[in-house]
């Protein structure tokens, strides 16, 4: 099947999106952290998306057990990085390039009843109810049966049905690719989804059609928005980032190439979404950005964004009128809070070209000036355990003493794994399990199983 649009996991819950250059592992990218997911209910447990796997840690992160891809079923091209959901009951819900996954075992990636449609990326939650959204996106390929669908879906039942499907905008549009959908924390009933298709440009060639709507019946209807007031060119890329916690009126959106170069922008509407305010640029990738839940004393929350190219975070006491840097804070890819008010950020662990390593893949704050490492990559020991006949028994087990090497970290004794030479630090070039180093100065691995790793994935189709 020919994948044409980009996919989206919403999953909609009761609360609240190296010292020295080390391996380059999947996707031919330097090892990183993607997304942080708690439980729901259970914070204790924690799923993190890697770019080489997965991470779980069940006592709140003091210790993490790995799960390969192929656990899970990515079967990508390019670098493409899954979101998960966590939910109450204990399932992880995954996107991937081949639909819609589902752990309720906790060893053990399945179709859902769905799953055979692709599903968009960028999945934010939560609200208050425990519904379950995804945004289908998979154009037809008659060889194989399949029907073009673009529709969103919602569950109730922890994934096992998901009776509410429709598509917003015009029903026979097969030229959509759905980019964020993101359910309000204090409203059974609102959504927000943003997406775009691609439309006729003038003097040829094509353009992005920018689409914004809203739900106020949990995925029934959708209500087009005007987008009055956001700035938006023809490359320009819509993205749902944040509500508040206790208003789903107050919304966050940051829009990509805001000017068709590398500049993004943050803009808030305190108004569902009918009129926009810019209130940050940068010329460079906001790389994250979290509303936090507890209000400040102007009785407004804290907005946390950052730029990890430029190696800033800033914080804003006043809805985005005024900023202020954060002097010490790591390199942020990704923020969530959880429900004790912890900050919790996607960090360096071993650095790359341009942005300097922090030590860590994961740390979090509370203050937003202090910041305790959670997670180094080169202190994992373990993987998840499974029973034989699994994938991550069979396929993923097998690979672990070679990533730990590649990675720097020690396998526990029980996995019988040979100590290895290291291997000197390669010409920048290919990525992990293949012949060179990646770009953050990876290690190539000196042992023959590196290359059954990782396949090299194609590019992802436009």
């Amino acid at each position: 099947m020919r994948l044409v649009l980009a996919l989206v996991l919403a999953l909609v819950v009761a609360s609240g999106l190296a010292a020295g250059t080390r391996p380059a592992l999947a996707n031919g990218r330097p090892p990183g952290t993607a997304s942080i997911t708690f439980r729901q209910g259970h914070e204790s447990d924690i799923v993190v998306g890697l770019t080489f796997g997965l991470a779980f840690s069940h006592d709140g992160g003091k210790t993490w057990a790995w799960m390969c891809e192929n656990a899970y079923g990515y079967a990508g091209t390019g670098p493409y990085d899954a979101r998960f959901s966590y939910t109450g009951a204990g399932t992880v819900f995954a996107t991937t390039l081949v639909g819609l996954k589902v752990m309720r075992d906790s060893c053990t990636f399945g179709d859902t009843q769905e799953g055979a449609k692709f599903v968009s990326v960028n999945a934010l939650g939560p609200a208050p109810d425990g519904a379950l959204y995804y945004a289908a996106a998979q154009t037809a390929d008659t060889a194989h049966g399949v029907t073009s669908d673009f529709q969103i879906y919602r569950s109730t039942n922890d994934g096992m049905t998901f009776p509410i499907a429709n598509k917003p905008g015009d029903p026979t549009d097969t030229n959509v690719w759905w980019e964020s959908l993101m359910a309000a924390p204090s409203s059974t009933q609102v959504v927000y989804l943003s997406g775009y298709r691609y439309i006729p440009a003038t003097g040829g060639g094509t353009q992005r059609d920018h689409l914004l709507f809203r739900s106020d019946n949990g995925g029934t209807s959708w209500n087009a928005l005007a987008k009055t007031g956001l700035v938006l060119m023809k490359n320009s890329v819509i993205h749902i980032v944040g509500i508040a916690k206790d208003d789903p009126t107050h919304v966050y959106a940051r829009v990509e190439l805001v000017d068709d170069t590398l500049s993004d922008a943050l803009f808030v509407s305190t108004d569902s979404g009918a009129t926009w305010k810019e209130v940050n640029r940068k010329n460079t990738t906001l790389s994250a950005f979290v509303v936090r839940a507890a209000t400040n004393g102007g009785g407004k929350h804290d907005l946390v964004l950052a730029a990890q190219a430029l190696g800033t975070t800033e914080v804003s006491h006043d809805d985005g009128a005024t900023w202020s840097a954060l002097a010490g804070a790591p390199h942020i890819g990704c923020l969530v809070e959880n429900a004790a008010g912890e900050l919790w950020a996607c960090t360096q662990n071993y650095g790359s070209p341009g942005i300097p390593s922090d030590d860590a893949a994961i740390m979090k704050t509370t203050d937003l000036s202090a910041w305790t490492k959670v997670l180094r990559y080169q202190e994992l020991t373990d993987i998840v355990t499974c029973a034989a006949g699994t994938v991550q028994h069979d396929t993923c087990a097998p690979m672990w003493c070679a990533v730990c090497g590649q990675l720097g970290c020690t396998p526990s004794a029980s996995y019988g794994c040979v100590t290895a030479t290291e291997a000197p630090l390669p010409k920048a070039g290919g990525g992990c399990c293949e012949a060179g180093g990646g770009a953050g100065g990876p290690l190539a691995l000196a042992l023959p199983v590196a290359t059954l790793l990782w396949r090299r994935r194609r590019r992802r189709e436009p």
